[in-house]
């Protein structure tokens, strides 16, 4: 398996930074007034969460409700306030961020933040799965602000921040335990602000969920990527593997397909891909049949792969 290493990238252009996030993250309506606009980002996956630190100048940024409808791969984004404050408004929420406060946001319904001056924050996303909480429960954390000054949030607050700085420390075997680590403990926290107790679940079954998950992702590429072969790779059965899927509410190829499908969006938004060929892409990524893929990927994201990347990218024709 790959060893996740830290990417870093700093950016004084807006329109090349909302397409390095709509790439790292999230596609996003990104607006600043600052003529001096400036904004660092950098960015680790271990597992399929990823983190990352992101510092800017003043700016405000937007999920609209055709972006949150448009993804086929539900998240939720935890955004602890490293420096300077920020406002957070989704699903009815809106709160002011001060450093050490965090809050969760879910990709999928729109959403607001604003940085009035310069700020930092950790952002670490991951599939909506993992959080286990009741689905009652999971839609009403959405937006809703934790403080880092008292009680759990203050643990976790100091926890999240520890990882911020020390990105590079989940780049080793132990970042799979950290990960999940950050997981249960924001589920805490939120299960506490709530006054409700998470369901338990074994931690070797979730490690050994994000391990299946991380090398089905070092080997997305690969045409004889099967539940078979994963399963074999694991030292499982198959039918354990559509186990471990069913009780994530998906499938093993529903979220081989839709990782694909993300890896080429990512790659349709990146200006260093610009001049390759949208079939080349879809290929890249396991999909050899042009139309097949042009027709999955309008299903998740509501237009074709070429008016996607023409409205990303700016391009016509």
């Amino acid at each position: 398996m790959a060893a996740a290493t830290v990417s870093s990238v700093d950016i004084s252009d807006l329109t090349e930074w909302r397409r390095t996030v709509a790439s790292l993250l999230l596609p996003l309506d990104i607006q600043t007034d600052d003529e001096n606009f400036h904004a660092r980002i950098d960015a680790i996956t271990v597992n399929g969460i990823r983190l990352f630190t992101v510092s800017a100048t003043r700016h405000w940024l937007e999920r609209t409700a055709r972006l949150a409808s448009s993804g086929a791969d539900p998240f939720f984004s935890i955004s602890l306030q490293l420096e300077g404050s920020s406002t957070i408004s989704q699903h009815g929420h809106r709160d002011l961020l001060l450093p050490g406060d965090f809050t969760v946001y879910d990709s999928t319904v729109p959403y607001e933040r604003r940085f009035e001056a310069d700020s930092t924050s950790l952002v670490v996303m991951f599939p909506q799965q993992l959080i286990n909480l009741p689905p009652k429960a999971l839609a009403g954390i959405a937006g809703m602000r934790i403080s880092g000054a008292e009680g759990l949030g203050a643990i976790v607050s100091a926890f999240l921040a520890g990882v911020a700085r020390n990105l590079t420390a989940l780049e080793g075997r132990l970042g799979l335990s950290m990960a999940a680590s950050m997981v249960d403990l924001v589920t805490a926290a939120f299960s506490e602000k709530m006054g409700i107790v998470a369901p338990n679940r074994s931690r070797p079954r979730l490690e050994q969920m994000m391990a299946i998950r991380e090398s089905i992702m070092a080997r997305l590429p690969d045409p004889d990527l099967t539940p078979d072969a994963i399963a074999a790779e694991h030292f499982i059965s198959t039918r354990q593997l559509h186990i471990l899927f069913r009780e994530q509410g998906t499938t093993v190829s529903t979220w081989i397909r839709e990782r694909r499908l993300e890896m080429v969006r990512r790659e349709l938004v990146d200006p260093l891909q610009e001049t390759e060929s949208i079939r080349t892409l879809a290929e890249r990524w396991g999909f050899p049949d042009a139309t097949h893929f042009s027709r999955i990927f309008k299903e998740a994201y509501g237009v074709t792969p070429r008016r996607y990347r023409q409205d990303a990218l700016g391009t016509a024709g």
